[in-house]
């Protein structure tokens, strides 16, 4: 099948064209692979990749694949760890990636923006004026924020300063019909919460073409704790006992030891070698002395082998790295990796915690956990060594074990990530047929022919 490129589309006239007469957009699949897949080991073939820079090449697109039938696969960055953006076979792959508005109004403290900005790029411009976007997925640096909304992402800061949905005011996008919807900020009118159906609909129901959001004064920092453990269930109880204090760390982070071997060898750190457990600790310097204090008591009466507080910037970013390479640095430890991130209170994370550590220590597959402990996100990596049959066979089985226990502690399947295609057929786990049932009736309101991201979220009737 030939691999098409379509750039700068400004009508369906021209898109059409280009559709049917490619001629010289037609070319080679070396160099494109990079859009036949997600952070996932999955794959799909497309047969049409858009790189769209503007909302009227999102609706001549989505108007010429519905006249064809051609199902529409919205994607960012691609850096989700969900199946969330793989393409179904015969597909067009429309990415956002140069959709680059960025506006901000220090006035009113928002900015507007196009679904292609880096997260980090967003935080970058504006920091000069005194503000920040807080939810900063551990992918800043590379994820856009239209992947963002997609997903409804969280981050290292989640527990103080919530997730997207907690700063998004307004949003644009593109129905299954071409036609343009604007929610929030988008119209400044009321009525029906679009936005919020949007928001973590994963590409299914509408593709975003500008998003506004809420900036706040940038929050002051203070120091950050690293405590690391000889038993894991210590850890997990110092987070109990920090929450159940009413402290609200800016960060709180867990590793266990298997992930905290997988940062130290690809990256050697001090104080990581031979731990159960890592805790990572951003208190705020407004409460710093008592905060941090408190925080380091709770972890020496849990036992803290190693205990270590930065507060010089380059000592904190060196810490902080440790967080931000890991799901580089256990990718590298094996042949292939599924990493879930399942989630429950807080108050069922040490029993999580423990079953995690039996998966590992019972299982022939290699198992790992790291999340954002403040909310109880668990992000669990199973690793194969070689890639064969038999072990990924056997990570399902794992996975659905993990699935089974999650939910049993009144947990979700996902914190974060999504559902994807990776997680869908496991919804009737955690959704009842009414509940399932409605979120069809919506998919079919925005998308009655099914184009838009298929196969993703809702499991196969």
């Amino acid at each position: 099948m030939a691999f098409l490129m379509i750039m700068n589309v400004p009508d369906f006239a021209k898109l059409k064209t280009r559709l049917t007469n490619p001629n010289s957009l037609v070319t080679d699949l070396a160099g494109w692979e990079a859009y036949f897949q997600d952070a996932t080991e999955e794959t799909g073939r497309p047969a049409a990749v858009v790189l769209a820079e503007s909302e009227s090449d999102v609706v001549a697109t989505v108007r010429f694949a519905r006249k064809t039938g051609l199902p529409v696969i919205p994607r960012g960055a691609g850096t989700g760890l969900s199946g969330g953006c793989v393409p179904s076979p015969g597909s067009l792959v429309l990415s956002t990636e140069r959709m680059k508005k960025l506006e901000i109004d220090a006035t009113t403290a928002t900015a507007v923006c196009g679904p292609g900005v880096i997260t980090k790029e967003l935080l970058d411009a504006a920091a000069p004026h005194g503000l920040t976007y807080p939810p900063d997925p551990a992918s800043y640096a590379e994820c856009t924020l239209g992947g963002n909304v997609a997903e409804n992402a969280g981050g290292l800061r989640c527990k103080r300063f919530g997730v997207t949905r907690d700063y998004i005011i307004g949003l644009r996008a593109v129905a299954a019909d071409g036609s343009v919807i604007a929610t929030g900020a988008c119209n400044n009118q009321r009525g029906f919460a679009l936005g919020d159906i949007l928001i973590g609909s994963e590409g299914t129901l509408a593709i975003v073409t500008e998003i506004a959001v809420r900036l706040i004064p940038t929050p002051s920092v203070g120091g950050t704790i690293l405590a690391a453990f000889d038993d894991p269930t210590d850890a997990a109880r110092t987070v109990s006992e920090i929450t159940e204090a009413g402290i609200i760390p800016t960060v709180m982070e867990y590793l266990d030891g298997d992930a905290a071997e997988c940062s130290n060898r690809y990256e050697k750190t001090e104080g990581l070698d031979r731990v159960a457990a890592i805790l990572l600790i951003e208190t705020t310097s407004e409460a710093e002395t008592a905060q941090a204090d408190a925080i380091r008591g709770f972890c020496e009466q849990n036992h803290a082998s190693y205990l270590r507080t930065a507060t010089d910037p380059a000592r904190v970013e060196e810490l902080w790295r440790i967080r931000r390479n890991l799901s580089k640095a256990v990718r590298e430890m094996a042949r292939f990796r599924y990493n879930e991130d399942v989630a429950v209170p807080v108050s069922r994370f040490m029993t999580l915690i423990e079953f995690v550590a039996e998966l590992n220590a019972s299982s022939p597959l290699r198992v790992n956990a790291f999340g954002h402990a403040g909310n109880g996100n668990l992000h669990v990596s199973f690793l194969s060594m070689t890639g064969d049959e038999d072990e990924i066979g056997l990570i399902k089985q794992e996975t659905e074990r993990l699935y089974r226990k999650t939910l049993a502690l009144g947990g979700t399947l996902t914190g974060e990530h999504g559902i994807g295609s990776h997680k869908a057929a496991f919804l009737p786990w955690e959704f009842d047929p009414p509940t399932l049932e409605f979120m069809r009736r919506i998919k079919e309101v925005f998308d009655p022919e099914g184009l838009l991201n298929p196969g993703k979220i809702l499991p196969a009737e």
